[in-house]
């Protein structure tokens, strides 16, 4: 008798995997999750490396709970001057963190929103 394969993804690796497929075939939902948003099972063992690595690129974040509810944060959106003032803090930023070596956390100026999985994602 065969056996049955079964998935080595953790609940949040599923659970992501099915807000993409969500995400693939439903325009609206780029209100909800903008272009480039990184979807990060949260119980990922190496959610926090690639967390960093996406708030490093300026992408948004999603982080995904393996009840299929999320947490989305994506970067401010600033112009003109308010853009050259964010751009050298960031830079300044990059530049302290390099000499420290430690995780980096969401910046606190970040857009967050949290999802509940009972929660009617999408609008009709």
């Amino acid at each position: 008798m065969e056996k049955l394969a079964r998935s080595k993804n953790t609940p949040g690796t599923d659970a992501a995997f099915d807000l993409l497929s969500e995400i693939a075939v439903d325009p609206a939902s780029d209100e909800r999750y903008p272009d480039g948003t990184v979807l990060i099972p949260a119980d990922s063992p190496d959610a926090s490396v690639l967390m960093s690595r996406a708030i490093d690129k300026r992408r948004p974040v999603a982080i995904v709970f393996p009840d299929g509810s999320d947490v989305v944060a994506r970067p401010p959106t600033a112009s003109g001057p308010a853009l050259l003032f964010v751009s050298g803090v960031l830079w300044f930023a990059e530049h302290i963190r390099r000499k420290r070596d430690r995780p980096t956390f969401v910046p606190r100026e970040w857009v967050t929103e949290f999802h509940s999985a009972g929660e009617q994602k999408f609008a009709a």
